[in-house]
């Protein structure tokens, strides 16, 4: 039979493992600006939004400015 599995969201994980896991996020995103390609920042935001559902957060938003 499965068995249930455990998983840890942000709550329960230790404080570095949650600035880690964001500032990664945080860095692909940043790359993914520098590319220029709307195609490219959309993939990145619509992964990162995933992730941090995932680990129970609130999601990700990019805003661009000029």
């Amino acid at each position: 039979m499965n068995e249930p599995v455990k998983t840890l969201g942000f709550p329960e994980m230790h404080p570095m493992q949650v600035e880690a896991l964001t500032d990664l996020i945080n860095r692909a995103l940043h790359v993914a600006l520098l590319t220029d390609d709307d195609e490219i920042i959309k993939e990145i935001e619509q992964s990162a939004d995933e992730v941090v559902h995932l680990f129970g957060g609130q999601g990700v938003k990019v805003s661009i400015i000029t």
